[in-house]
């Protein structure tokens, strides 16, 4: 379903999804106002609903607006947001917070990274407190949509084959409440770590069944190794009836480089397109100093293949990953050396955008 599909449905009201279970039923009030508009002309209005697809064997991403041909690959510049389980990083899972961040950065897309059973003394995960996290994506879609910027929600799980009840869940519904907006990026597994591809294969099979009963948007599958092997997937794609699933990839400068390139690059001329949804500037564990000679080499890569990312992380955690300075505030940030760095990256993007001519 198209975002224009549902303008009239969601302007002012509730907004009734259920979950796997039919006792399980909730209704969620989705939006305080109407964000059936957004505030500005951003990149969601210029290339619409994403579409993974090829040309000539070589997987990209494109945009509804032009579609699937030569020279209309689509590359968004972004942020993911931390973990949404403490204040340090879900203040900015909110209007002002993500407003600040297009503004100040450019993000043309922000990854929601939802937490599933993790406690760390401050909003649990998903499975352990539902309705919290529900108000976060619920305020991070507005965002984006007020801001015309495309939005990840993620399953941000290393164990995701084991949480195959839950992730239906938490996909039935937000596919449901949200999938008919073209912001909207599903991922449906944020890391695996040493689980087979088969296995993984067979929960995107089921996961992405879901999500297809209530949206055609872009679904982004993970693949083994931390999100480093993608290539396993030539020859044994998921299954989608839409067609639209990319393959993630997820580096950090200070840890990865060409063996992990290689990887990717067989994924791409294998005709999978790839999303870059984390990378960091520093070490894979989130600590390090950035290495702006490495980090050029990463950014240089991903604009020959034209590929979209996320940096991790949109934050204020105490972590040499994180972009923002404890002194940030939801109307100012203050950059850490990682979130120079990234701000600097980020300026490639575009200052203003032009609405799809067929819109």
């Amino acid at each position: 379903m198209k975002f224009g599909q549902i303008l009239g449905i969601v302007s002012l009201g509730m907004f009734a999804f259920f979950g796997c279970e039919g006792d399980n039923s909730i209704t969620v009030d989705i939006i305080e106002k109407d964000i059936s508009l957004a505030d500005r002309v951003g990149p969601v209005s210029q290339y619409g609903q994403l579409q993974a697809g090829q040309v000539d064997g070589i997987g990209h991403i494109y945009g509804a607006c032009k579609g699937i041909s030569a020279g209309n690959e689509v590359q968004l510049r972004g942020m993911s947001l931390y973990w949404s389980l403490l204040d340090r990083a879900t203040m900015y899972y909110s209007v002002a917070g993500i407003s600040t961040i297009v503004r100040q950065m450019k993000a043309e897309v922000v990854r929601l990274a939802i937490g599933t059973t993790e406690n760390w003394g401050g909003i649990s995960g998903y499975i352990k407190e539902p309705e919290a996290q529900r108000e976060l994506i619920k305020n991070a879609v507005e965002a984006a949509v007020k801001n015309d910027i495309y939005v990840i929600i993620d399953w941000h799980s290393h164990t995701a084959t084991d949480q195959l009840a839950e992730a239906t869940q938490f996909f039935t519904e937000v596919a449901e409440a949200y999938g008919g907006y073209d912001n909207v990026i599903f991922e449906i597994f944020n890391e695996p770590k040493s689980q087979p591809w088969t296995e993984i294969r067979e929960y995107a099979n089921q996961i992405i069944a879901v999500i297809r009963q209530y949206s055609d948007n872009l679904i982004l599958v993970g693949n083994p190794n931390w999100d480093q092997k993608p290539h396993v997937a030539i020859g044994n794609e998921v299954e989608d009836p839409a067609h639209n699933v990319a393959y993630t990839f997820h580096y950090y400068a200070g840890t990865h480089g060409k063996w992990e390139r290689g990887n990717a690059e067989k994924a791409i001329k294998g005709g999978l397109p790839i999303f870059v949804s984390e990378w960091g500037t520093g070490t894979a564990d989130g600590k390090g100093t950035p290495d702006p000679e490495k980090n050029q080499v990463w950014q240089d890569w991903m604009d020959e293949y034209k590929l979209s990312s996320a940096n991790w992380s949109a934050s204020r955690i105490n972590e040499g990953s994180a972009a923002f300075a404890n002194e940030s505030t939801l109307d100012t940030l203050v950059f850490t050396p990682s979130g120079e760095l990234v701000k600097s990256f980020l300026a490639k993007n575009p200052d203003t955008y032009e609405a799809c001519a067929t819109k």
